[in-house]
C-alpha cells in the first residue's frame, strides 16, 4: 500500500514537471521564438531589431541573471532594467507562473548542468565572505575607532570568474593609521591572491557551498603598521541556504601566518542572516552580520562582534550595489570601540559603472 502510495505521488510529481516543461516551451515558441529563434540563439532577419541579441545556449550568460529580474524583464519590457526598449513587456498577456515556465524552459537551452543558477547567488555580504563565483570590482572600505588608534583600509578587489564553478581574485589595500601622540602612517597593505572553487550547489534545495584559499604577501610595511610582515595562508568554506523569507550565508576561514610571532593564528566563525525584501536585484537587503575571531596560536585574544548592515542596488539592473554597517564587540577583548564599514560593488561585465 505504502509503495503504490509513493509510486503515484512520483509519477503525479513527474507528469506536473512535464506539463509546466511543455506548457513553458508552447509559450516561449508562441511569443518569443520569432525574435530569440527556436534554438534560443537569436533571429532578428526580418524583425527590425537592431540590438545584439542574447544566446541562450550560453551558459555564462543565460545563469548569470536571477529569476526575479527575467520575470520584471519579460512583464515590464526592456526599459524595467534599463536594456533596450525593443524587448517588449508581456504582463498584460501572460501571468507571472506563464512567465516563470518559461524562464525555466529558455534556461533549458544551457546543457552543461555543471553552471550553478544566478538565484544561488546570494547578495553580498559585507563582513562575511560569499560562496559564488562573480566578475566583479569591490572597493571596501573599513574604518577603525579606539581610544588609542584611528584606522582606515581601502581596499580594491578585483574578481574574475573561470569556467562554471572557480573564481580568482587579487586585493590591494591601503592603510591609513593615525595613532593617538605619534604621527600618522600611510601607505599599500598586503596583499592577497585568492582562489575560490564551488563544491555544491542545488537550486531545488537553495544550497551553495564552495571552498577558497588566500594568498597573503608580506607587501606593506610591517614597522609602520601597514602589514604583518610575514607569508600567510587562509584557507576557507564557505556557503549559503534559503530558509523561507531569509538567506544565511557563513564562512568558516583559518588565518594561518608562516611567522606566528609577528601574526598570530586564529579562526574567523561569520555568519551573515539577510532579508531580501524584493526578488529584484536592486532591492534593499537589511541584515545581521555576526563574527568569532578565535586565537589559535600567538598574540591574540577571542573576540566577538555584531554587525547590522543594509545593502542596497543601485542601478536598475542591480549590478552596481552599495553596503553599508557598522561592527560592535559584544565580547571578548575589544580591539576596537566600533568598526564602520562600507563597499561599493560592481559586476563589470553586467554593465557600464552609471546604469
Amino acid at each position: 500500500m505504502k509503495l503504490s502510495w509513493v509510486l503515484g505521488l512520483w509519477c503525479a510529481l513527474a507528469t506536473a514537471t512535464t506539463a509546466a516543461t511543455n506548457e513553458g516551451q508552447e509559450l516561449y515558441e508562441a511569443a518569443c521564438a520569432s525574435c530569440h529563434g527556436l534554438d534560443g540563439r537569436g533571429a532578428p532577419q526580418g524583425t527590425a531589431i537592431n540590438v545584439p541579441l542574447p544566446d541562450f545556449t550560453d551558459c555564462s550568460f543565460v545563469t548569470r541573471e536571477a529569476t526575479g529580474n527575467w520575470v520584471a524583464l519579460a512583464a515590464h519590457g526592456g526599459q524595467e532594467l534599463a536594456l533596450s526598449p525593443q524587448m517588449p513587456g508581456f504582463g498584460d498577456a501572460l501571468s507571472e507562473a506563464q512567465i516563470r515556465s518559461i524562464i525555466a524552459y529558455l534556461r533549458g537551452f544551457c546543457t552543461d548542468p555543471s553552471w550553478p543558477s544566478a538565484d544561488l547567488n546570494f547578495r553580498r555580504p559585507l563582513f562575511t565572505g560569499k560562496a559564488f563565483p562573480e566578475d566583479e570590482l569591490v572597493l571596501n572600505y573599513n574604518f577603525d575607532r579606539s581610544r588609542r588608534l584611528r584606522s582606515l583600509v581601502n581596499e580594491w578587489t578585483l574578481e574574475k570568474r573561470f569556467g562554471a564553478r572557480g573564481m580568482a581574485e587579487v586585493t590591494l589595500p591601503f592603510v591609513y593609521n593615525d595613532p593617538q601622540g605619534s604621527a600618522t602612517t600611510g601607505g599599500v597593505g598586503d596583499l592577497t591572491l585568492a582562489y575560490k572553487h564551488i563544491l555544491f550547489a542545488s537550486q531545488q534545495h537553495g544550497m551553495v557551498a564552495a571552498f577558497s584559499l588566500d594568498l597573503v604577501l608580506p607587501t606593506g610595511d610591517r614597522a609602520r603598521g601597514l602589514g604583518d610582515g610575514t607569508v600567510g595562508l587562509g584557507p576557507a568554506l564557505r556557503g549559503g541556504t534559503i530558509l523561507g523569507p531569509f538567506v544565511l550565508q557563513g564562512e568558516m576561514k583559518a588565518v594561518l601566518p608562516a611567522d606566528v610571532n609577528r601574526a598570530p593564528r586564529r579562526l574567523l566563525y561569520r555568519a551573515a542572516l539577510q532579508l531580501p525584501l524584493s526578488s529584484l536585484k536592486r532591492g534593499w537587503v537589511p541584515s545581521l552580520e555576526f563574527e568569532a575571531d578565535t586565537k589559535v596560536e600567538g598574540q591574540a585574544r577571542d573576540a566577538y562582534y555584531l554587525a547590522p548592515v543594509v545593502f542596497k542596488g543601485l542601478s536598475r539592473r542591480g549590478h552596481v550595489a552599495v553596503a553599508v554597517g557598522a561592527k560592535i564587540p559584544v565580547a571578548g577583548t575589544r580591539a576596537f570601540d566600533y568598526q564602520i564599514g562600507a563597499f561599493l560593488s560592481w559586476e563589470y561585465l553586467d554593465g557600464g559603472l552609471w546604469w
